[in-house]
């Protein structure tokens, strides 16, 4: 598949993630036509990314790994269905804007047939050759409103970063504050999501934070969930 030029202006530019533990598979269709993503079918836990040619008319182009495709940019009719008998099991529809960035997220089980779905649009601010811009997303189902905390280089002072980050289709709030991100010095850190006003620790981990990079750090699966569906953590990290 050959690398399309870097996004345009004139398009709207979507990411998408799988985090259904019930649908394994998606096959992605916009406006009734099936579109072959990379990578495609989306499989539980994956975002789509997409090569772009950042320099086109250079004679040693360089490629950039995005985790967006480019749509035109009006009212569009996204669809999911599952492979083989083709039934649709999420329908996202609405007006995309040009040059505008979002995110969608096909979240938890079949409920009356049809998967939730969170889509949000992207804000983020200049870059600071510092800093990067970080998010954190609830997306289990059956998880409580969580508060992030960051300990810079892993040491014992840390602060918190998130509060109250509740499960975004049930939460208004949650779901404003998810559209944005702020900014966090570059650096090792060791990150804990801790039940919001507790010190129930429900996950944690390390990352190194490198300056220029637009994050997003989201919970996935089940607290009650077994094997590959429970509660886990998901990034997705690149240059901005």
């Amino acid at each position: 598949m050959n690398a399309p030029p870097v996004s345009k202006i004139d398009s709207s530019h979507i990411s998408i993630t799988n985090l259904s533990p019930s649908i394994k598979d998606l096959q992605f269709y916009l406006n009734d036509k099936m579109i072959s993503l990379p990578g495609s079918p989306v499989s539980f836990g994956n975002t789509v990314y997409q090569s772009y040619i950042l320099n086109p008319a250079s004679s040693r182009p360089d490629t950039l790994l995005l985790p967006y495709i480019n749509i035109n940019p009006g009212f569009n009719d996204l669809e999911f269905r599952a492979p083989g008998n083709n039934s649709n099991v999420c329908s996202v529809n609405g007006h995309f804007d040009s040059g505008a960035i979002y995110s969608l997220f096909l979240v938890d089980t079949l409920i009356h047939g049809k998967v939730a779905s969170v889509l949000l649009k992207d804000n983020y601010s200049k870059k600071d050759s510092n800093k990067a811009q970080i998010r954190f997303l609830n997306l289990s189902p059956d998880a409580p409103p969580m508060d992030i905390w960051a300990f810079p280089n892993g040491g014992l002072n840390g602060y918190r970063l998130f509060t109250n980050c509740a499960y975004i289709p049930d939460d208004f709030n949650s779901f404003v504050n998810a559209q944005n991100f702020t900014f966090i010095d570059k650096g090792a850190y060791f990150f804990i999501a801790a039940e919001a006003g507790t010190s129930n620790v429900l996950l944690e981990g390390q990352m190194l934070v490198n300056a220029n990079k637009l994050i997003t750090i989201y919970s996935k699966g089940y607290i009650q969930g077994s094997g590959a569906n429970t509660l886990d953590v998901g990034v997705i990290q690149y240059d901005q």
